[in-house]
């Protein structure tokens, strides 16, 4: 199951009756329990890419706004120990900054890379160009190792089901798997002919969420001067595509998606979620996150522990 998407649902359906404050720094809410940790040494960021191995969680990465089509991009990596709260700074990645940097977690080594970086000047300014190197991160022996990096098509959307790493590209109709023991990519495509949702629809690589080895990715379109937005499923296993029951809300394009289980979430508009149930292909309205733990962003979970940000400070939450 992915790590993220266990974080999401854990933080979402904690009950919503009001905290009371023992301290400065825990709130109790029914059978949940929020702790301040010891800050994070780095500086705050946005889309940070978080992992955890054993009792050590990762962050690092990442990316924040500096001007108009100007970013700042982080290499940097750090590790966090839940027993003696301490963080410690790692090797940095060894290659280029960028942005939507991609990272996935295979046998208990970090893989981080991809990405893209967007032009800042001339003619071709704010377009992106996406990066095709992939590196591996062996916490035990705090290094990185080049691994293969055969070209991606632009616009990929990562996912890791069963160890297996899939890269879907839309726009070109192809499916790539990556295999971390061998360090190899194989190839599989979809015809035109195919019923598969149009590359323009596609909001975002982070629209998504697994379920069965299948998965579901979330598209904006509009319909009669109205957005609504669709759920689609994808099975890597034979590279087909079937729609299924559109979200019951109205469309938006900034939305997280996630999944604990059998059932998908859907997170919109700060604090509202819906669930969906794959074995009646129905949506449900959820109840919404309480206001207290709001723009909670999750990093990494450790045994029952989860971790991350809330308004740049770290948090632990034991459900």
């Amino acid at each position: 199951m992915n790590i993220r998407c266990l974080l999401f649902f854990i933080l979402l359906f904690a009950p919503s009756f009001l905290f009371s404050k023992i301290g400065n720094i825990e709130y109790r809410v029914a059978q949940g329990a929020w702790t301040k940790k010891a800050d994070f040494p780095g500086s705050s960021r946005n889309y940070g890419l978080g992992f955890s191995i054993g009792k050590k969680g990762y962050y690092g990465m990442g990316q924040k706004q500096a001007g108009l089509f100007v970013y700042k991009s982080y290499t940097d990596m750090w590790e966090y120990d839940s027993e003696k709260n301490i963080w410690t700074q790692k090797a940095d990645f060894p290659g280029d900054g960028r942005l939507g940097t991609k990272g996935f977690l295979v046998n208990d080594k970090i893989y981080v890379g991809f990405g893209y970086v967007i032009a800042p000047y001339g003619p071709t300014a704010g377009s992106n160009v996406y990066q095709g190197d992939l590196y591996e991160f062996d916490p035990a022996l705090n290094k990185w190792s080049k691994k293969n990096d055969r070209e991606l098509d632009g616009g990929s959307i990562f996912f890791t089901i069963k160890d297996t790493v899939y890269a879907l590209n839309v726009e070109f109709r192809i499916l790539r798997k990556y295999n971390a023991s061998t360090d190899t990519w194989t190839r599989n495509n979809w015809t035109k002919k195919d019923i598969a949702p149009k590359y323009r629809n596609i909001i975002g690589d982070a629209i998504i969420f697994s379920i069965k080895e299948k998965e579901y990715i979330i598209t904006a379109v509009k319909k009669n001067g109205n957005r609504i937005n669709q759920l689609w499923m994808f099975d890597p296993h034979t590279a087909k595509w079937s729609q299924k029951g559109d979200l019951p809300v109205a469309g938006s394009d900034t939305l997280n998606a996630f999944s604990v289980g059998e059932k998908g979430y859907v997170r919109r508009s700060g604090n509202e979620f819906l669930e969906y149930d794959p074995s009646l292909d129905v949506w449900t309205e959820k109840n919404e996150i309480p206001s207290e733990r709001k723009y909670f962003s999750q990093a990494f979970v450790v045994g029952e522990k989860i971790y991350g940000f809330s308004q740049y400070e770290f948090w632990e939450f034991i459900p």
